[in-house]
């Protein structure tokens, strides 16, 4: 398959996805350990969001990534 100048590769969307989740990941934790004030709450609940949302986020940016709208050819 060619790529255009419009396409990442899925190095590029994983490395994204990975330092977003960390940012996330780390509001998640925070917001639960707060609400509930008991770490092995915060824990579980960070755990899960983490492996699901960052499953749901590389594919949401691997669709996004073969949608051409608002793109600009160079």
């Amino acid at each position: 398959m060619k790529k255009s100048a419009h396409t990442e590769t899925h190095l590029r969307t994983f490395v994204k996805t990975i330092t977003y989740r960390m940012v996330i990941i780390i509001s998640i934790f925070t917001i639960t350990y707060i609400t509930t004030g008991e770490i092995a709450d915060a824990l579980v609940i960070t755990s899960i969001t983490a492996v699901t949302g960052t499953i749901i986020y590389y594919i949401h940016e691997r669709v996004w990534n073969n949608i051409h709208w608002g793109k600009i050819t160079k």
